[in-house]
Formats: structure tokens, sequence, C-alpha cells
């Protein structure tokens, strides 16, 4: 996964406050790339489940699973893509 052009950020307790006070009650979680170890996933606030044969994960947004992708992890990085920053 390239960070080119800044269109990915990691995941931060500023990106879950914002969310939390706009409402957002659920993150899915989809894996993008592994690269040099490293594991990426993006994570996307109330997204739509799709039934197109992929695993998608849920979690609500208060959960201590969304606590522990805030932890540092050697092999794995959490990230939000910039159009789920922009406040309404």
């Amino acid at each position: 996964m390239s960070m080119q052009a800044n269109t990915y950020q990691l995941f931060s307790d500023g990106i879950l406050s914002i969310w939390k006070n706009q409402g957002i009650s659920y993150i899915k979680v989809e894996e993008l790339s592994t690269i040099e170890g490293i594991t990426f996933f993006e994570l996307i606030p109330d997204a739509e489940l799709l039934d197109g044969g992929e695993v998608d994960t849920l979690y609500a947004i208060g959960s201590e699973d969304v606590d522990d992708m805030l932890l540092f992890s050697k092999n794995v990085r959490f990230v939000v893509h910039k159009i789920y920053l922009e406040e309404d």
C-alpha cells in the first residue's frame, strides 16, 4: 500500500473521537496489502456490508477491539482514507 499523496492517515485517538462525535456506530475493517512484513487494514466508518463473498469484519465503535487498533503493532497498521476524515 502506498501512502503517496497522503491519501491514508494512521488511525488515531483524534479520528476515533471525531467519529464518535459524528455518531458513527461501527467500523468495517478491510485488508489492503502487506508491504515489507507490515499488513495494512483500512477502517471504514458505518460502511454497508456487501454480499460479495468477501469476509468483512465489523466492530462497534466503543468496543475494546477498536481501542486495540490504536495500539502500536510491529506488523499491523490501521489506516483511514482521507474521504472518511472530512467533517460534515
